[in-house]
């Protein structure tokens, strides 16, 4: 048996409104629909994370966190280390459609899309993420 060097992330995610409507990041680059995330930084609290992410990944900044929606993990092995993600998920208003530009690096290609709640829990690339938008 191998021994892996055991790394643990903490994320947070969010499920995004505005209106009526859910907003999907379409990834350019894996052509499928995800949730804003990313990784929390050093003395950040997920629920800052949350909505740095949506700023930096989708341009709105004008932004209400509603509430947490819950949580999930999992792990996968990368580079011979064995990595567990915890996903924090928030629920956020977009309050208005005024937008700065993306702040995203290089490797990300993100496409802002909305949809109506039924739609976009279809169009969801993870069953965990089509989990917390089907709790709304």
């Amino acid at each position: 048996m191998i021994d892996h060097e055991v790394k643990r992330e903490i994320c947070a995610t969010s499920v995004l409104f505005y209106k009526d409507k859910i907003l999907l990041l379409f990834d350019q680059n894996y052509k499928h629909y995800v949730l804003p995330q990313g990784h929390t930084r050093k003395n950040e609290h997920p629920s800052e994370t949350a909505i740095r992410e949506v700023k930096e990944e989708t341009g709105f900044t004008n932004l209400k966190l509603i509430k947490k929606l819950g949580q999930y993990q999992y792990h996968f092995c990368k580079d011979e280390k064995l990595i567990y993600k915890k996903i924090i998920v928030y629920l956020i208003e977009i309050l208005n459609q005024k937008k700065v530009k993306k702040m995203v690096s290089q490797r990300e290609n993100f496409i802002n899309r909305f949809f109506l709640p039924t739609k976009a829990i279809e169009k969801l690339q993870w069953p965990q993420d089509k989990k917390q938008l089907e709790k709304l």
